[in-house]
Order: structure tokens, then C-alpha cells, then sequence
């Protein structure tokens, strides 16, 4: 596993520059068209109908609404508050593609899309952009967790305890489909909406973070300094010493490339990984710290 996971690493590396750049942005330029659009005749918003998700005319071949339907984000919201999400999105979308790389945060997009859609189209219920916008935010707090941005340029707040609060409001909408089933108040498609379509993209984002989601767990439940987590540190370095086969003394954890096969690299420990962690020149300052 740990082979297959430094495979697709090095994979994404190699062709970070590859995919669609600045894709978050290109979907709010798109949301604020329909949006216009849709003022200019909301009792018949053509373009709004038009990029819908429809699951009964997705079957007759109207396909593109699988993938439309996010253009829709700002119908129906209020201006303010969705304009401001929207820009909150593309600046998590513009910093993911920046840390992974177009190619692996186009990826992450489309497949928690697709993920969406099929739920969707099993369980006839119609989705919206909202919960796999909210899992942009979850990875990016999941890379940075104790970076603070500020809400309302004034109130200092950690990436972790927002991404807390997207935790919080998912389970929410899960009790409310689970409460909505128990007591047969499912409002037609509510129930599946509530507690189904929210779900999806939160086990997308666990396909791609793993372990590493733990980056979003309290501190006294992370860090634990003990005679114990000092014996798995030295484990992990024993490890991780006896997997370079190549003589290499040096060998970076993500892309895999040492001072044999890389001699104009430069390479440094980082201080804040577990297990001694070695990165060249181009990750020891673009990697997610292991714990």
C-alpha cells in the first residue's frame, strides 16, 4: 500500500501542470453568468433550467446536466451570502491547486462530482454543489490546519475549527434525514438529500486524505509524549532506513528521487515529521507534515 500510494504521489508530480487551471474559478465566473441570467427572467430562467440536474432527462441523453448543475450554486441564495461562499470556495480551490497541483485537485473535484451524481441517480434525488464545495474547504484545512484566516477581516479563526463546524453540519443534515426516515416525515426527496448526498463527498475527501484527516483532530488527542510514541518514531526511522536498497542516503517521501539519481538536488530533514522524514529541495517546504 505504501508503494501504491508513493506511485500515485510521484504520479501527480509529474504532471502537476496538467488538468484545467484555476477550475474553481472558472465555475464562479460560470455561477455568476446563471446567476445574471436568472435575474433577468426569474419566472422562466432558461439557462438555470437549462444546466439543472434532471435525473429523468439525464436518462433520455441530456447528460451535461451531471456536471452543470454546480452553475446553479448561486440560484435561489441569498446574493450576498452566496457570493461571498463563492469566493471563499475559489480561494480554498486556487490554494489546493497550488500545495497538490492542477491534475490532483481536478481530480478530487470531479471524482467527489461523479461520487454526487451516482448517489444522486440511485436514490432519485436531485444535489447541489453546497457539500462538495464544503469538502474543498475540508482538504485545505486537513494540509493547513492551524492556519488562521480571518472572518470579517477581524475574527481570528484556525482552518481545523472550521472545518469542525463543516463536520458539525453534516452530521446535522445526516440526523435530520435519519430523524425525517425514523418518523416518516421525508418530505419527498428531502430524506436522501439530508442525510445520503451529504455524505458522499465527505468519503471522497477519506479516498484521498487517509490517515492524514487526523491532521484535523484536537491536539491533545494528536500529540501525545510518551515513551510510546518515541518508540514508533524510532521504528518509523528504522523503516524507512531499511527501504532505501540503493545505497541512497537520501531519499525525498514524495516523489522519490535521491542524491544518486538527482545529484543537483539538494535535501533536508523536516523537523516537524515523524520518523525522519527527508524531502528535496522541491518538497521540504510543499509537503504535508506526517505525524
Amino acid at each position: 500500500m505504501a508503494k501504491l500510494k508513493s506511485r500515485v504521489n510521484r504520479f501527480f508530480y509529474q504532471n502537476r501542470d496538467k488538468g484545467i487551471p484555476n477550475l474553481m474559478l472558472i465555475i464562479a465566473v460560470g455561477c455568476g453568468l446563471v446567476y445574471i441570467s436568472y435575474l433577468l427572467n426569474i419566472e422562466d430562467p432558461f439557462f438555470a433550467n437549462l444546466l439543472a440536474f434532471d435525473r429523468e432527462l439525464i436518462f433520455r441523453g441530456q447528460v451535461w446536466r451531471l456536471f452543470t448543475y454546480p452553475l446553479n450554486y448561486l440560484v435561489g441564495t441569498t446574493p450576498f451570502l452566496g457570493f461571498l461562499s463563492l469566493f471563499f470556495y475559489v480561494w480554498a480551490g486556487r490554494m489546493l491547486e497550488q500545495y497538490w497541483g492542477t491534475l490532483k485537485f481536478n481530480l478530487f473535484y470531479l471524482s467527489g462530482l461523479i461520487f454526487t451524481d451516482a448517489a444522486a441517480l440511485i436514490f432519485d434525488a436531485v444535489p447541489g454543489a453546497t457539500f462538495i464545495s464544503l469538502s474543498l474547504f475540508m482538504a485545505l484545512a486537513t494540509l493547513i490546519p492551524d492556519e488562521q484566516i480571518r472572518i470579517w477581516l477581524v475574527i481570528p479563526v484556525k482552518m481545523k475549527w472550521l472545518a469542525w463546524i463543516d463536520l458539525l453540519l453534516t452530521l446535522i443534515s445526516v440526523v435530520d434525514g435519519v430523524a425525517a426516515m425514523i418518523y416518516g416525515l421525508s418530505h419527498g426527496q428531502g430524506l436522501y438529500l439530508g442525510w445520503i448526498l451529504s455524505i458522499v463527498p465527505l468519503l471522497n475527501y477519506f479516498l484521498f486524505f487517509g490517515r492524514q484527516s487526523a491532521n484535523l483532530l484536537p491536539d491533545f488527542i494528536r500529540y501525545h509524549p510518551t515513551r510510546k510514541s518515541w518508540k514508533r518514531q524510532a521504528k518509523a526511522k528504522t523503516v524507512y532506513e531499511v527501504r532505501s536498497k540503493d545505497n541512497a542516503r537520501f531519499r525525498c517521501t514524495v516523489c522519490g528521487r535521491t542524491e544518486i539519481s538527482n545529484p543537483e538536488l539538494e535535501f533536508r530533514y523536516c523537523s516537524q515529521c515523524a520518523g525522519y522524514r527527508c524531502y528535496c529541495q522541491d518538497h521540504i517546504h510543499n509537503h504535508t507534515h506526517i505525524t
